[in-house]
């Protein structure tokens, strides 16, 4: 279970506290007059720092003599030294004074507690020297008696004072890109340079939802974790039990995500694409805007990647049993920690089993999931983690295809369609998906200045369906209730294999610290698609008295099936080059990519050719003031290659992507919180238009623009109170198309207007409860190529609740034990999620009001 990080307890509420986000805490020894001293000392002050409570707080660890490898960036001194005491698990007392106007180069590599605090504190005339009790008090260095003669006590005023002395203590590890994260606030991640970077000097926007977000809110999938992500529309196909579907920033991510910054099996076109549970995974993490610098193809609006848990040093065990109020349960664990005495070796086992009812008659949503992986450190300096994964989705589903007539607007006859009404048929309908993946992530560094890291995935997502859905294109039977259907069949199969091997130096030039990274990825994978619908043999439904368990016939044949085998090769270098406060990030990258695609339904099995190369970068430019405000600009651009051919049997070029962010971050002392502001230029080249000169085929003259305005801000109020809030504004205009109904209308699926806010408090009369309440807003907003004002969808506006508690309060015996419950869309809201056209069956439901209860066991 994750653990709060509130504030600080009343009684040290002024106290300045160590910045980088870690979880930290002091104490002082000292009367309320000496306070100011320590203000100035340190420069770290700041309203509600964040603090672990009082109950919580963990005996200061030894350190064993060996090296371990610490991160600490350049800067104050003040705050490196609070960063390196969290980060070694020491406690240090220091004389406020001594630290005024100090900076230091920071701390990169493999290090022992006592050359560690060397290095911070070289040509500063100080030391740090052990304590019996395992502390560590820092001083000046001892001078030569004849340059000491007649020196005045370091420590002492023109009064006689003697100046305050604070106590930092570590509170437990210090945060990594891929590691959990206490409560809310995320401070570091990986997505967006590949390196183990502070999201506040990061030029670039990347929103992380964390486990504990997940864990509140009650997440069961990526999609209901992004609900409360400024800029993304998540769930944009309404319910459905078998997918992910998100937009960033007006685009589509399905079959386009990666998973621990690899792409996994998928493509727009195929049902073979997998869903990785929220439960496997340790943080949700976007970054917003192009990332083919350090991804290759990816499309223009952001990239979602996928954090999966890792092996911890610490021993944790948990196993939940969760139930909804349509019935059905999901049983879940999730093991880690050391195998050896020496922690050389660690392992984690999360597994899922779920065979649950959903907000539709006679439909089950079952699935198994168990995904081992295993750690051995060698040495501080090594580390290789094998992961695997296995995965079985076998739902019975209703496909989410409902009429205009009956869900976006009410019928004559019947009002509105039950959402509860299956569609299909409960005795024929079947949807198979299989996911299996083997990989690993490895990490040397040789010394101070170099690392190799190398991360390799293989993954195998096949599935088969056969499932009756209402008729695409004529929904109703002329008494306007009875609903023609037809059957599908679909078959696909999807193999990749993606490597990513990585050289990162840190090293200086003059007065400049360079964290550089050079790298080459590949991909290769193999797709293959097969399709059919037909309405021979299909029974109809009547909506007022459906009759189920009628024989249905299957199509005879595919009328779709293609075969494509993909290669895509990058190289990129990126120099993160700090001098001063004043960070630039500067990236560049060169793909080929290649994508040959056989038709297998014609007897000549012709295959296109679709050869793309591309060069995009990433220019960015960050400073961070000492008050934790940090601006930043950047300019990224993409590529994402795309297959098909127009009239003259010419393959089509990649879509090309450029982006301009400026924005404002701001981490508060003591990590409390984390605030961004954005505003951002989208641009898309490329786009597909019908072609003028025969509709069936389009031509490469589209041009997409967005601009807009984002506004997000995660934080720990206070100790109780929690609050994540959310705004998004995007002006988007489609710039050109031969469509002439499409023409400088905003793009599909794109809000003008996106709001969203979840506060969570702990209450102090009941220990152990806290409760949560959150609300999503968005504009209108349009899915029908035509326009139609008729199909808009509408403006939506949605609540939800959240509250568990610690059944530990309650007795000794039922210590670890919690019970959570979530209710989502609480005033279960009737609405639909897109409607594509105005016949046939273009419509589904969003989700409606889910009761979500978890009793979950820690120890």
């Amino acid at each position: 279970m994750a653990t709060r990080l509130p504030q600080r307890p009343a009684a040290i509420r002024h106290l300045p506290l160590p910045r980088p986000g870690l979880a930290a805490f002091a104490t002082h020894r000292i009367a309320a007059s000496a306070r100011a001293a320590l203000v100035m000392g340190l420069a770290l002050g700041a309203a509600g720092a964040v603090v672990l409570p009082a109950q919580a707080q963990p005996a200061a660890r030894p350190v064993a003599d060996g090296a371990r490898s610490f991160n600490i960036p350049a800067g104050p001194l003040d705050r490196a030294l609070g960063g390196f005491a969290s980060a070694a698990g020491i406690e240090l007392s220091v004389d406020a004074s001594l630290l005024q106007g100090r900076n230091t180069a920071g701390l990169a590599g493999s290090f022992t507690v006592g050359d560690g605090f060397a290095e911070l504190l070289r040509g500063h005339g100080l030391q740090a020297v052990r304590q019996p009790n395992g502390s560590y008090t820092l001083g000046r260095s001892p001078v030569p008696a004849s340059a000491a003669s007649g020196a005045a006590s370091p420590n002492a005023t023109a009064g006689g004072t003697v100046l305050p002395v604070v106590t930092v203590q570590a509170a437990g590890p210090q945060e990594t890109a891929t590691g959990p994260v206490q409560g809310y606030v995320a401070k570091r991640s990986a997505s967006a340079t590949k390196t183990d970077t502070s999201l506040l000097e990061t030029p670039q926007l990347i929103n992380v939802v964390t486990r504990a977000q997940m864990d509140d809110q009650g997440a069961r999938t990526v999609a209901e974790a992004l609900r409360y992500t400024a800029g993304v529309l998540a769930e944009p196909n309404g319910f459905d039990v078998r997918y992910d579907w998100n937009y960033i920033r007006g685009y589509n991510t399905f079959g386009t995500q990666w998973l621990d910054g690899l792409p996994m099996p998928g493509d727009p076109s195929s049902y073979a694409v997998p869903r990785i549970p929220a439960y496997g995974l340790e943080r949700i993490e976007v970054i917003k805007g192009p990332a083919s610098v350090l991804y290759g193809k990816s499309i223009p609006g952001g990239l979602l990647n996928q954090v999966s848990k890792r092996p911890q040093a610490e021993a944790q065990r948990e196993v939940q049993v969760t139930a909804t109020n349509f019935g059905g349960a999901q049983v879940a664990a999730d093991l880690t920690g050391p195998i050896d005495k020496d922690g050389q070796w660690l392992y984690r086992l999360v597994a899922l089993r779920r065979d649950a009812h959903t907000q539709v008659d006679h439909e089950r949503d079952t699935q198994t999931m168990i995904a081992p992986s295993f750690t051995w450190r060698p040495s501080a300096a090594t580390s290789l983690t094998l992961q695997m994964h296995y995965q079985k989705d076998d739902p019975r589903m209703s496909p989410r295809f409902y009429p205009v007539v009956g869900s976006h607007t009410p019928s004559a006859l019947f009002g509105y369609i039950p959402r509860s009404l299956y569609l299909g048929e409960p005795s024929t309908d079947s949807f198979n998906r299989t996911y299996k993946s083997i990989g690993y992530a490895f990490e040397h560094r040789f010394n101070d200045t170099f690392a190799v890291r190398q991360n390799l995935r293989y993954g195998h997502a096949e599935q088969d369906m056969f499932l009756v859905r209402v008729h695409p294109f004529n929904a109703y039977r002329p008494d306007g209730h009875t609903m023609n259907r037809v059957s599908a069949i679909s078959d696909d199969d999807i193999r990749s294999l993606s490597v990513d091997t990585q050289v990162e130096a840190k090293v200086r030039t003059g007065p400049l610290e360079h964290t550089l990274l050079a790298g080459v990825d590949h991909l290769r994978g193999k797709l293959s698609f097969n399709f059919a619908n037909s309405a021979v043999g299909v029974p109809s439904l009547d909506v007022l008295n459906p009759v189920y368990g009628l024989p249905v016939t299957r199509p005879t044949a595919y009328t779709t099936s293609n075969l494509q085998q993909l290669q895509q090769t990058g190289l990129y270098v990126q120099d993160q080059i700090r001098w001063g406060r004043a960070i630039a990030t500067l990236g560049l990258r060169h793909d080929r990519s290649s994508i040959d695609t056989t038709n297998r339904t014609l007897a000549s099995r012709p295959t296109v050719a679709t050869d793309d190369s591309a060069t995009t970068g990433r220019v960015g430019l960050t400073y961070v003031f000492d008050s934790g405000i940090a601006p930043y600009a950047s300019y990224s651009t993409s590529f994402l290659p795309t297959s098909g051919v127009d009239r003259l049997n010419r393959p089509f070029q990649a879509q090309k992507g450029r982006q301009f962010e400026v924005g404002l971050k701001y981490e508060p002392v003591g990590g409390w919180g984390f605030m961004t502001a954005s505003l951002f230029r989208n641009e898309l080249e490329n786009g597909l238009t019908p072609d003028g000169l025969n509709a069936q085929y389009s031509v490469q003259t589209g041009r997409q623009r967005l601009r807009g305005l984002e506004l997000e801000a995660k934080a720990e109020l206070t100790s109780r109170l929690s609050l994540i809030a959310a705004y998004s504004y995007t002006d988007s205009e489609v710039r050109s198309s031969n469509d002439r109904v499409a023409l400088g209308q905003d793009m599909l699926r794109t809000p003008r207007h996106q709001a969203s806010a979840w506060m969570d408090y702990r209450f102090e009369s009941v220990p152990g409860l806290q409760a949560g309440i959150g609300a999503r807003y968005m504009s209108a907003y349009d899915t029908a190529p035509t326009y139609d004002p008729a199909l808009r969808i509408p403006s939506l506006f949605l609540w939800d609740l959240g509250a568990s508690y610690d059944l530990g309060m309650l007795s000794e015996t039922l210590k670890g034990a919690r019970l959570r419950l979530t209710l989502a869309n609480v005033s279960d809201k009737r609405y639909v999620s897109h409607c594509l056209m105005s016949n046939g069956s273009p419509c589904n439901y969003g989700a409606r009001r889910t009761a979500t209860a978890t009793l979950s066991y820690a120890w």
